[in-house]
């Protein structure tokens, strides 16, 4: 028995270790800019459909941050985000980070889903200070403008730092 919990706990070891690490780099082949990135990972309601699903990675170039978000919905909903449109983390000391979306994105339909689900794919810049932020708070909430209205998204305590791990594994490179 002692033998099937520790290869069980090995196990998570290794899918956690996994779970926190950079991306492939990616170079511009025109620029030579390199971006780099950390890959893509659940931060609410994982696997709970219809709900709110929210995933997300950090991204860095040449001259800019970002953040990335991966949004699903069960359900058939169309919605957007503009350019500018808002995004605001809420930290567990009650502090508050506003975001900007860095570009036009618009919701569309899993078409091989049953029941329907909506999804998009955000991104948003993060300035330094807006890094530092993200680097010694810990993060409760995550509401995010659309045209439909805010989605808000609550972070657990085991997923509240993923961001911090990020910034971490991008600073190191």
């Amino acid at each position: 028995m002692k033998k099937y919990i520790l290869i069980a706990l090995e196990a998570l070891t290794v899918l956690s270790a996994k779970a926190q690490k950079l991306e492939k780099p990616k170079i511009d082949k025109i620029t030579g800019d390199t971006m780099l990135s950390t890959k893509e990972q659940a931060l609410a309601n994982p696997f709970t459909l219809p709900g709110h699903y929210l995933a997300g990675n950090i991204m860095k170039g040449k001259n800019y941050w970002a953040m990335y978000f991966h949004l699903k919905d069960g359900m058939d909903l169309h919605y957007y985000v503009l350019k500018g449109d808002k995004a605001i983390i809420k930290f567990t000391d009650g502090k508050l980070l506003e975001i900007s979306a860095a570009i036009d994105a618009y919701a569309s339909i899993i078409p091989y889903a049953t029941p329907p689900v909506t999804e998009s794919f955000l991104v948003f810049d993060l300035t330094n200070e807006d890094i530092t932020a993200l680097e010694n708070g810990k993060i409760s909430v995550i509401r995010i403008s659309t045209s439909q209205g805010p989605f808000d998204y609550d972070i657990k305590d085991s997923k509240a730092e993923i961001f911090k791990k990020q910034l971490e594994l991008i600073t190191k490179k």
